[in-house]
């Protein structure tokens, strides 16, 4: 019978003073386990002959190295065929799928001065080879790559990540997914990712794979479609402008997303993913709620300093509080901007920007 062998125990051979680090990534999770380890048969053989030989064969060591140094590298199980797109579109056979071929098809493919390479992905074939024959038949991209990937199989989704210079992924809810493994994958390769979640919850897990990310060299980019990224650009944008035209800090800045003349619903994927918001833990809600939980903070001030705080009892220790005008309670209703004069409504993003 084949000796099963723990992650721990190979660790113990490889380097058994390497100290405790930081908790494996999700690719680490899933990949480097025992199971994993004896899909690979050859590498199995040569550590059962090192550990008979207790370390001190030389050829056994080579042979072993060798071995495992497929294992860190996954060559020896990658049935990536060695070609790179410049994009790679993952989670295209839902409703975001179509809208994004169409904005291919009718924009991006006509009007891009630089012409460039794409495939389509996803964890079912026949779903997007279905979707892709709906939108580019009888066109020069009717025969477009599809690329076969799921969360559940670890190796497709590091071929996945090694197939493209840029994934974007639309396969949403993002936070009922395992979307960091795609992520992880990425900044083990070195390829650039981005989605168009309109999720906290998913912002703050993708966050945890930032240093994953800067060693890596990829730029990992959640939000980058109209939750998030618009409004964060237009805001740059102002602020630098500010910056460098009048030499003064922007202190507000109010956006507007106008629209209309045709019924707009939502579709089945936001559906879901308001649902699995709204079922978060205490600890998430309360992040939800808080309009800098992504870092920064403006209190409500005037000439005399700061107008509101909380005081903590028996301490004194006072904490300024957010601006009333950040808070979802103003956000959620129907009313006349004081600074600008517009009357406005909610927008379905706006507490997420």
């Amino acid at each position: 019978p084949v000796e099963v062998y723990t992650w721990d125990d190979l660790a113990n051979v490889v380097d058994p003073d390497t100290p405790e680090e930081v908790a494996p990534s999700p690719i680490e999770k899933l990949y480097f386990t025992g199971s994993m380890l004896e899909k690979y048969e050859p590498c199995v053989d040569a550590l059962q002959k090192l550990l008979d030989g207790e370390g001190e064969d030389e050829e056994a060591w080579n042979d072993f190295e060798a071995h495992f140094d497929k294992f860190l590298d996954f060559s020896w199980c990658s049935n990536w065929n060695g070609v790179k797109y410049d994009i790679v579109l993952y989670g295209v056979s839902g409703y975001t799928g179509y809208l994004t071929m169409e904005y291919l098809k009718r924009v991006a493919l006509k009007r891009n001065p630089e012409k460039f390479t794409f495939a389509f992905a996803g964890r079912t074939v026949s779903k997007v080879q279905e979707m892709r024959d709906r939108e580019f038949a009888g066109t020069e991209w009717e025969d477009t790559p599809i690329i076969q990937a799921s969360y559940d199989d670890v190796v497709s989704i590091l071929d996945l990540a090694k197939s493209a210079y840029v994934i974007i992924n639309v396969a949403g809810p993002y936070s009922l997914a395992q979307g960091e493994v795609l992520i992880d994958a990425c900044c083990h390769v070195g390829t650039h990712y981005c989605d168009v979640s309109g999720e906290l919850p998913w912002t703050l897990r993708t966050m945890e794979l930032h240093r994953n990310a800067k060693q890596g060299g990829a730029l990992i980019s959640p939000s980058s479609a109209v939750a998030g990224c618009w409004c964060d650009l237009l805001v740059y944008m102002s602020a630098k402008h500010m910056r460098e035209n009048y030499n003064e800090e922007l202190r507000r800045a109010i956006g507007y997303a106008r629209g209309g003349g045709a019924g707009q619903g939502a579709s089945g994927g936001t559906l879901a993913s308001r649902n699995a918001m709204s079922s978060a833990p205490d600890e998430v809600r309360k992040k939800m709620a808080d309009p800098f939980a992504l870092g920064g903070f403006i209190p409500e001030f005037d000439r005399n300093g700061i107008k509101e705080v909380s005081i903590e009892q028996g301490t004194g220790r006072c904490t300024a509080k957010t601006r009333k005008e950040e808070t979802d309670a103003i956000l959620s209703k129907v009313g006349k901007d004081p600074f600008t004069g517009v009357w406005r409504a909610p927008h379905v993003y706006a507490y997420f920007n």
